[in-house]
Order: structure tokens, then sequence, then C-alpha cells
């Protein structure tokens, strides 16, 4: 049935046949994601049942489209809005790109280039789109705020740390939480937030990166999406290479907006440590309990940046709960042993 309507689709759009059809893995959504190729060329076809979720990734793609970004071109939407057919932008993930090019912990100059450009990118999704997207179309939370912070980090206890440590002391934590979400909402939040800005979510075609999964967008502050990027997991980004990728966004998104660095920076920890604490409560769900191995082995290098973050004040002094049961779980031969299990499982990277 998904292939008939979705080969429909791309009669409707080209005008032929698609001569072949083959399903591509996701990471953890649930949407289907064909490639159909034809005489016309190549599409990706995508069926979600989530119609809120399809809704808002057509709804922002258009408006970024509008703004000149580089999005995937929407070829064709069946009428229940269940699928829909977009540009193909090849199989080269960011992820993948920037592995090819390293050796070891080494971020070569070609590389810092790359992630330059995307974050140099990064701001006209956050700023200039900004006001002309349609934020009624946000379909989990309209923004950043108190209700997804604490959705968040509940869902980082709940997922992560339940399944590791019952016998933590959760009253501590989830008061350091409340502390860490109040250190969250004294930053500015009135942009895009592209929410899911890492390195599986950046395509490389052509030498130029393009950009999808925005679809959990909603206002926000800029710093999450940045360090959503510089925190990725897998990617092991040095610290001083960070540091100089940031001042680089700070200059490019000054000059759109009025951008304060020291302020920037000041907010910025907290939201990487809230960016990494939603990470791992997405690995505790899909890698411990769903046992995807893809997820199990980024929990290891989340878990360095985590305790990196918290062992920076105001970090290490507002959340020390926090951070003595972060250096626990990284300290965990248990979930090391897990992290290391052989699965038969296999997710798309």
């Amino acid at each position: 049935m998904i292939g008939e309507r979705l080969s429909a689709l791309y009669r409707r759009a080209f005008g032929c046949e698609p001569s072949a059809l083959s399903a591509l893995r996701g990471d953890g959504s649930d949407r289907r994601i064909t490639r159909l190729e034809g005489a016309a060329g190549s599409a990706i076809g995508i069926w979600g049942d989530n119609i809120a979720e399809n809704r808002a990734f057509l709804g922002f793609t258009r408006t970024f489209a509008a703004c000149g970004l580089g999005v995937p071109a929407i070829y064709a939407v069946d009428e229940d809005e269940r699928c829909y057919l977009e540009e193909d932008l090849g199989d080269t993930l960011l992820f993948d790109w920037q592995a090819e090019r390293r050796v070891g912990e080494e971020f070569p100059p070609e590389v810092f280039a790359m992630y330059a450009r995307v974050l140099r990118e990064l701001p006209r999704f956050q700023i200039d789109a900004a006001e002309r997207i349609d934020y009624g179309l946000c379909y989990q939370y309209p923004e950043f705020g108190e209700e997804s912070i604490s959705f968040d980090l509940r869902y980082f206890r709940e997922m992560f740390l339940d399944q590791l440590f019952p016998e933590y002391h959760s009253g501590d934590v989830e008061r350091e939480c409340a502390t860490l979400t109040a250190m969250l909402l004294a930053a500015e939040r009135r942009h895009f937030l592209y929410r899911d800005f890492q390195s599986r979510n950046v395509m490389i075609t052509r030498g130029a990166p393009r950009f999808i999964d925005y679809q959990s967008g909603r206002r926000g502050a800029l710093q999450y999406d940045v360090a959503s990027l510089l925190y990725d997991a897998k990617a092991r980004i040095p610290e001083a290479d960070r540091r100089a990728l940031i001042d680089g966004y700070i200059e490019e998104a000054s000059r759109l907006a009025p951008v304060d660095h020291a302020e920037f920076l000041r907010h910025f920890d907290a939201y990487a440590l809230v960016r990494v604490l939603q990470a791992l409560g997405a690995f505790g769900n899909l890698g411990l309990r769903k046992r995807k191995p893809g997820f199990l082995s980024s929990i290891p290098p989340a878990l360095d940046n985590a305790v990196l973050l918290t062992a920076r004040d105001p970090l290490a002094t507002a959340l020390p709960a926090l951070a003595d049961v972060l250096v626990r779980a990284r300290g965990s031969s248990a979930l090391l042993a897990r992290t290391l299990e052989p699965s038969s499982e296999i997710t798309r990277s």
C-alpha cells in the first residue's frame, strides 16, 4: 500500500512510473523512508502516520525554501498528508563525511571548515526565517520553555538514570533539574530553534550542506542548536575547536541580529548540558530499552560530554548531585558491558 501511494505521487510529480523502490533505514523515527528511482530521476518518499509532524515539516520547508535556505524541494503531497515526495539529497551525512576525513581524535582543517560553513547557515534558520515561521505548526511544544525543558529532563531521568541507578538520590537530582531549568529560562528565547541540529541531519550534497529533519522546531534560544551540533556524541570535536566554532557562529549571527558575545557564552554550557541529557534519555530509551546498538554505542561519548560540562562553573556549583551521578554512570562497568553487547538489530547511521 505504501509503495503504491508513493508511486502514485511519483507519477503525479514526473509523469512516469518509478522503476525501483528501495527502503531506507531510519534512526529513531517511526516514519517509513523510501527511495524511488525512474527515468525522471530519484526522489525520497516519506510515509508517516503523524499528520501533525508531516504538516510541520512541509510548512517549515516551504518557509525555509522561500528564504533561500538549503532544504529539500517538495515534489508532491498526498491528499491525506500521510505521505509526500521530496528531493533526494543523496546518502552522505555530515557525520559520515567528517568521519571519513579524520584519523583518531584529529579534527583536520577541511572538517573544521565544513562545520564552520554549516554554522554560518544556522543563523539564517534561527533569525532570518524566525519571523516568517508559522509556529502554529509546532506539533510538540510551541517553544523550548519551562514545559518543554521539564519534559526533556524528566525523559533523561526516567529513560536513562532510572534504568541504571534506581537507588540514586532522585530528590536531589530533581531539585537540581529545577535549578537548571531556571538557568535556561534566563536566556532570550525568541528565535527559531531547529531542535535536532546534529551531524545526522545535515547532508553533504555536491560538496555543500543541505538540511533535513527540522519538524520538531519551536521558538527558543540560539545556544541550543549550536550546542546540538558541537556536542553531538560521536562527533568527538576537540574543545578548542568547539570554542573557535562558537566564536565564528556568534560573529555570523551578529550580522543578522544583536548577539552579545559574553551573554551568549554565559548561557551556553547550560544549553549544551540540557541537550546532552535529552540525548542520553533518547539513547536510554532506544538503546537500553529497545536494544538498538547504534544508540547504545552513543552513550559513553555522551556521558563524557555531560561530565565535562558539569565540571565547569557555574554548573559544577549549582548541580553537584547531578554531576556525581553522571560521573558514576560513566564509570559503571555494567553500563559499559551493556553498550558492548552484540545485537542483530541494524540502524541507519
